[in-house]
């Protein structure tokens, strides 16, 4: 079974039934009969208690349609899914009836995660949350291609570098700007949270801020580790082909000095992912228009409480 994103699975499922559907009418022209969701026969529901293998099944006689979770849609009438937030969780159904679609929902609570999810998942936000900080001690070329010691923030070429490589920037640099103490969590209680902790002092100009100012910021987040892009100086980050191994999206709130400093600090809400283990995140990001070498921003994060050996 294939998951789609949501919004384009959504609306290429109203498109397919205002392409293809040939709904039942009345001699008069109108539609068929709209059953309402009263009588719609889901059974959704996880296969151990409180686990987050969560079954959906649809039995409604006569009405095909899709499940929208939080992780993506499925037009199949019966399908097992994994879920990582753990608390409540409200799955739709949009029904096709005769007359028209329908939506329900119905709801389910996971207090356990006993069964493996992807990796990404676990490596961003582990079982449940977790809270992400700046690698001021990364030694001197633990990343293929080279970076110079603690320097976790800065640019290079883009496609190319897989680190700061031009600019640099450690602990000194961070401490200066207010942020060496940032924290980064992402969460998965009911979905999945994100949340900066900034102590962000930069002004662009007059009172505007550089960044997000000094604050706590909460938002979402979202990957797609389908979304690669080819290096242009081998070896990457990962010492493979691959310049980046995926994106992350963030909502709401961005990563710490997460903005484009030659572009009036525009925030950045999308980056590539270069790595990404169980206790090191590497990030990076175009200026706009960049190609092969052109300006790239690079985060290097490490899991709190993590000490490179």
């Amino acid at each position: 079974m294939k998951y789609n994103k949501l919004w384009y699975g959504i609306a290429a499922f109203m498109l397919l039934l205002l392409t293809a559907c040939n709904p039942i009418q009345s001699n008069d022209g109108s539609l068929g009969a709209l059953i309402p969701a009263s009588q719609f026969k889901l059974d959704v529901h996880a296969t151990t208690t409180g686990g987050n293998q969560i079954v959906m099944i649809n039995n409604t006689p006569d009405v095909a349609g899709m499940w929208v979770s939080g992780i993506g849609t499925s037009t199949s009438q019966t399908d097992t899914i994994l879920l990582p937030f753990l608390g409540k969780n409200t799955i739709y159904f949009y029904g096709t009836t005769a007359g028209g679609i329908v939506k329900d929902s119905v709801s389910i609570t996971i207090s356990t995660i006993d069964h493996a999810l992807s990796p990404t998942w676990t490596y961003l936000a582990g079982t449940g949350s977790k809270t992400w900080v700046w690698a001021t001690d990364i030694p001197a070329n633990w990343v293929p291609g080279g970076n110079a010691a603690g320097m976790c923030y800065g640019n290079g070429g883009y496609l190319a570098s897989n680190a700061a490589a031009w600019w640099t920037n450690g602990l000194s640099a961070l401490q200066g700007w207010g942020v060496a103490t940032d924290q980064m969590t992402f969460d998965l209680n009911g979905g999945a949270n994100f949340t900066l902790i900034t102590g962000n002092n930069q002004i662009l100009s007059g009172t505007t801020p550089k960044g997000l100012p000094a604050g706590t910021y909460k938002g979402t987040f979202k990957f797609d580790m389908s979304q690669t892009l080819t290096t242009s100086n081998p070896p990457s980050a990962t010492n493979d082909n691959n310049w980046s191994i995926g994106t992350l999206t963030l909502s709401g709130a961005t990563v710490s000095l997460g903005y484009q400093p030659n572009y009036n600090a525009t925030p950045i809400y999308t980056y590539d992912i270069l790595y990404l283990d169980n206790n090191v995140m590497i990030l990076g990001a175009p200026e706009p228009g960049a190609g092969a070498w052109g300006v790239a921003w690079f985060w290097i994060f490490k899991r709190q409480g993590y000490t490179f050996s």
